[in-house]
C-alpha cells in the first residue's frame, strides 16, 4: 500500500513538472510567435534568457534550450552564445562536467568563426570552473590566454575581468602579492570604464585578501557594501557568494550568531537556485560554526549535508571526467593546429608550384619575345649589311669606271703634252722654209689640231671631278687618322688610293717623279708604315 502511494506521488510530480515545462515552453513561444523574422525571434529569446541568467537561472536554461531547439544549423554564433551560458549555469548547479563540455565546445565553435573576443570570454569561462575545481595553476594559463587574445582587440573590459579572475586563483595559491598585482590592474581598468558593478566586485575579491591578512574589520565593511549593491542588482549567483563572504568575515571576528544568519541566508539562495556548487561551501562553514558554538549534533548534521553535496560534485570519478574532457580538448585543439599546418604547407606548396609555373610560362614568353626580336634585329641587320653590301658595290664598280676614265684622261694628258712636243719641234723646223701659200696651208693645218689639243684639254678639266667623286669621304678618314700629314700629302694619298703610279701622279700633278718619291716617303713616315708593306695596300685598306 505505501509503495503504490508512494509511485503514484512519484508519477505525480513527474507529470506536474513536465507540465511546468509544458507550460513554460508554451509561455516562451507565445511571447515570440508574433515575431515573423527568424534573426528577430532569436534576438529576442536570447535578450530574455540573458536578462535571466542572473536572477533566474532556471527561467534563463529554459529559454536558452527553446532557442536551441529552434536554432538554424548554420547560426554558429548565436550556438556558441548558448552553449557559453549554459556553461555558466551549469557551473553554479555543480555539474562540472557538463559545464566543461559546453564551455569547450562553445570556445571551438568561437575558435572556427575566428571570433578572438569570443574566444577569450570563453577562456575566462572554462579557467573560472577550472578555479573552482581546484586548479588554480591551469586557471591561470587561460585567464592569460584570455589577456592574450583581448590584447588584440584592445577590449579592455575582457583583460580587467581576466585580471580580475587570475587574482582569485593567485589567491588559492596563497599568492598574496601576485593576487593584489593583478586586483589592482582590474581596479584600474574598471575605474577608467566607470562599471560600477565590476568595481564592486573588484574591491569584494580584494577585501578577501585584507581577511587572510586578518583585517576582518576593514575587509567586512567591505563586503557588507558589496552584499548591499548586489541585493538592488539582484544577481543571485553573485549575491550568495557575498553571503557567504560576509559570514565567513564573522566567523574570523568569532560573531557567530551573525555568521549564522548571514551563512543561512546564502545557503537558502542556493537551495533556491540549485547552486549546488555554493551549497558545499555554505554547509562546511555551517558545520564549522556549530561547532564553535559546541553544538557538535547540529555540526555534524551540516557536516554530513557537506559531505553529501561535495561528493555529488567533487567526486574523484567526475574529476577524472572532467580532465578526460580537457584532455580530449588539448588533443582536438593539437590535431586541429597540425591540420591547419598541414593545410598551410599543401597550400604553401601549391602556391610555390603555381609561382614556378607562372615563372616558367612568362620565361618562355619573354624566351619567346627576345628570340623574335633577336631575329627581327638580325632581319633588319641582314638587310642593312645587305643594302651596305649593294652600295658598296655599286660604289665598287662607280670606282672601278672612275678609274678607268681617269687613267684615260691620264693617257689622253701624256698624249697631249708628247703632242705639245711634236708640235713645238715642228713649227721650229719649218719656220724657215714656209712661202706664204705654204704658211696658209700650215696655219690651216695647225688649227685643226689645236683644236684637237682643246678637246683634248676639256676632257683633262673633268680629272679632279672624277677624283673627288672616286674618294668621297676619304680625306676626313686621313684628317682624323693622321691629323700631320699636310693637304699636298693628303692629295697624293687618293692618288694611291686610285693606284695610280708615281709617273701618272706627277703627270696629273705636273710634277716631276722625284717630287712624288719624296711625298711618298713622308707620308710613309707619318703613317708609321712597316717597310715590309706597301703604301698603295695599307692606304687603299683605310
Amino acid at each position: 500500500m505505501k509503495g503504490s502511494i508512494l509511485l503514484l506521488l512519484l508519477f505525480t510530480s513527474i507529470l506536474s513538472n513536465g507540465q511546468i515545462l509544458d507550460s513554460t515552453g508554451f509561455v516562451i513561444k507565445k511571447q515570440v510567435d508574433t515575431i515573423v523574422n527568424y534573426h528577430d525571434k532569436i534576438k529576442s529569446i536570447l535578450n530574455t534568457a540573458d536578462s535571466l541568467s542572473e536572477k533566474d537561472n532556471a527561467q534563463a536554461e529554459k529559454y536558452y534550450s527553446y532557442a536551441d531547439d529552434i536554432l538554424d544549423e548554420d547560426d554558429l554564433m548565436n550556438k556558441a552564445h548558448i552553449l557559453k551560458q549554459l556553461s555558466f549555469i551549469y557551473r553554479d548547479r555543480g555539474e562540472f562536467k557538463k559545464s566543461m563540455q559546453y564551455g569547450i565546445d562553445s570556445k571551438n565553435i568561437y575558435y572556427d568563426l575566428s571570433d578572438t573576443l569570443q574566444m577569450a570570454d570563453a577562456n575566462i569561462q572554462i579557467g573560472i570552473l577550472q578555479k573552482s575545481l581546484g586548479e588554480y595553476r591551469t586557471s591561470i594559463n587561460s585567464f592569460k590566454e584570455a589577456i592574450r587574445l583581448a590584447a588584440f582587440k584592445n577590449d579592455s573590459i575582457i583583460i580587467g575581468r581576466a585580471y580580475n579572475m587570475s587574482g582569485g586563483a593567485y589567491r588559492g595559491l596563497k599568492k598574496i602579492d601576485s593576487s593584489f598585482i593583478c586586483y589592482n590592474k582590474a581596479l584600474t581598468i574598471f575605474t577608467n570604464q566607470n562599471d560600477e558593478g565590476r568595481l564592486n566586485e573588484v574591491n569584494s575579491n580584494m577585501a578577501i585578501l585584507y581577511g587572510m591578512r586578518k583585517e576582518y574589520d576593514k575587509a567586512l565593511k567591505i563586503h557588507l557594501k558589496s552584499l548591499s549593491y548586489l541585493k538592488k542588482t539582484n544577481a543571485k549567483s553573485n549575491l550568495v557568494v557575498a553571503y557567504s563572504i560576509v559570514a565567513t568575515e564573522y566567523v574570523m571576528l568569532k560573531d557567530y550568531d551573525k555568521a549564522l544568519k548571514y551563512n543561512d541566508s546564502g545557503i537558502a539562495l542556493a537551495k533556491k537556485e540549485n547552486f549546488k556548487q555554493k551549497l558545499v561551501g555554505g554547509y562546511r562553514r555551517k558545520s564549522f560554526i556549530f561547532k564553535k558554538k559546541n553544538d557538535f549534533k547540529k555540526a555534524y548534521e551540516n557536516y554530513v549535508l557537506y559531505k553529501k553535496y561535495s561528493d555529488s560534485i567533487y567526486s574523484i570519478k567526475k574529476r577524472k571526467e572532467i580532465k578526460q574532457l580537457e584532455l580530449q580538448n588539448e588533443f582536438a585543439i593539437q590535431k586541429k593546429e597540425l591540420e591547419t599546418i598541414a593545410k598551410r604547407k599543401e597550400l604553401k606548396l601549391r602556391m610555390y608550384v603555381i609561382l614556378i609555373l607562372l615563372i616558367l610560362f612568362f620565361t618562355l614568353i619573354i624566351g619567346f619575345l627576345v628570340w623574335r626580336d633577336y631575329k627581327i634585329r638580325a632581319k633588319r641587320i641582314k638587310d642593312k649589311f645587305e643594302k651596305e653590301k649593294l652600295k658598296k658595290e655599286v660604289l665598287a664598280q662607280k670606282i672601278k669606271v672612275s678609274e678607268s676614265e681617269l687613267k684615260s684622261l691620264i693617257a689622253d694628258n701624256t698624249m697631249r703634252l708628247e703632242f705639245i712636243k711634236q708640235l713645238s719641234k715642228q713649227i721650229k723646223e719649218d719656220k724657215d722654209q714656209a712661202n706664204s701659200d705654204s704658211v696658209k696651208s700650215y696655219a690651216h693645218s695647225l688649227l685643226l689640231k689645236l683644236q684637237n689639243q682643246i678637246s683634248t684639254e676639256n676632257k683633262l678639266s673633268s680629272l679632279q671631278d672624277k677624283i673627288n667623286e672616286v674618294n668621297q669621304g676619304f680625306d676626313q678618314v686621313i684628317i682624323e687618322n693622321f691629323p700631320d700629314l699636310t693637304k699636298t700629302e693628303r692629295e697624293i694619298c687618293s692618288f694611291l688610293r686610285l693606284n695610280l703610279s708615281i709617273k701618272e701622279i706627277a703627270s696629273v700633278r705636273n710634277a716631276s717623279v722625284d717630287s712624288i718619291k719624296t711625298l711618298r716617303y713622308r707620308i710613309r713616315k707619318k703613317m708609321e708604315i712597316p717597310k715590309n708593306q706597301e703604301l698603295e695596300h695599307f692606304i687603299q685598306s683605310l
